[in-house]
């Protein structure tokens, strides 16, 4: 019950309040007719743009969508998930190699100790010999979505009834017969989800990190659910001031130039050529609104006004 007043009280007064959520307004470089972006928290459920008028005006405008990848298109999907298979073959270790020559003895023993509280298993068990022949950095993908499982756990429970705000929003865009593309490109996704080429020895310092901090890293992975709850009532009342102001969201424009900054600049020009063409609504998370290297700072560097859309 407690969690049903919350969600009320958040929409109420989302309803009285000066600005709409995330919705941006682009104009100027002599477009006739402007285009918008709305930055969302991926985790919220989609049945919040029912309170967000503004967002079906605007839509209503807008010819064209677009959002960081379709992962309502069947086909994108089964290229991205084929390439992570190959991507994560590609770090088989050469022929006659396995995991022993590249931990030490008392790195492995450390290894196996949280390998065997983490997934009772010992590394030595026949489930787990068919990584030996694997780099150290598939142990530590294996570890890190067992963080995220267990974090999981201390966080809301998803909404069955409501589909993810990106996906709900990339859905009405195909329902409303617009173009739909998207921004990032496969090697973005890769990185996004963690798949990108790291040294043996940065692989295995990883490793050894995540072993000998896993009860901290949980509890960060815990604290997130926390920041993300803060993230959406910053969101319900639109303040984004505040949102951008949060030590979390700064320190991972910070640490994570790979998934914000780098991608930032590839979609900017993706972004201007689609504006270009139609009115566009772009959807993305907001993180990317914030800081120099965010798009709002990228778009009024290259002329353009961006100014948030007001309630009426």
């Amino acid at each position: 019950m407690k969690k049903i007043y919350l969600i009320t009280f958040l929409f109420a007064l989302a309803m009285v309040q000066a600005n709409a959520q995330f919705l941006f307004r682009i104009s100027g470089r002599g477009m006739e007719k402007p285009s918008y972006m709305l930055g969302t928290i991926h985790t919220m459920q989609g049945s919040v743009l029912d309170y967000t008028p503004e967002y079906t005006e605007v839509e209503a405008r807008c010819t064209q969508f677009y959002t960081e990848y379709d992962i309502t298109d069947q086909r994108r999907m089964k290229e991205l998930n084929d390439a992570i298979e190959q991507t994560k073959a590609s770090f088989k270790l050469p022929e006659g190699n396995n995991i022993l020559d590249v931990l030490s003895k008392e790195q492995i023993e450390e290894v196996d100790v949280r390998v065997k509280k983490i997934f009772g298993q010992k590394l030595s068990d026949s489930i787990m010999v068919g990584l030996w022949n694997f780099q150290p950095y598939i142990l530590s993908f294996l570890i890190s979505n067992k963080i995220k499982s267990e974090a999981k756990r201390h966080g809301p429970r998803p909404n069955r009834m409501s589909a993810p705000i990106d996906q709900t929003c990339i859905f009405r865009a195909k329902l409303k017969n617009m173009r739909v593309g998207q921004l990032d490109e496969l090697e973005d996704r890769l990185k996004v989800q963690g798949f990108q080429p790291i040294s043996i020895d940065v692989q295995v310092d990883s490793l050894m990190s995540l072993v000998r901090n896993y009860d901290q890293r949980l509890q960060s992975a815990i604290k997130e659910f926390e920041v993300l709850k803060q993230s959406t009532i910053y969101w319900c009342l639109a303040d984004f001031k505040h949102f951008a102001a949060m030590d979390y969201w700064q320190a991972e424009l910070r640490n994570n130039p790979a998934v914000f900054r780098h991608r930032n600049e590839r979609w900017l020009p993706k972004m201007e050529d689609a504006m270009k063409n139609a009115p566009t609504m772009f959807v993305f998370g907001a993180g990317h609104l914030l800081g120099n290297q965010g798009i709002i700072q990228l778009l009024r560097n290259s002329g353009y006004q961006v100014e948030q859309v007001k309630k009426k």
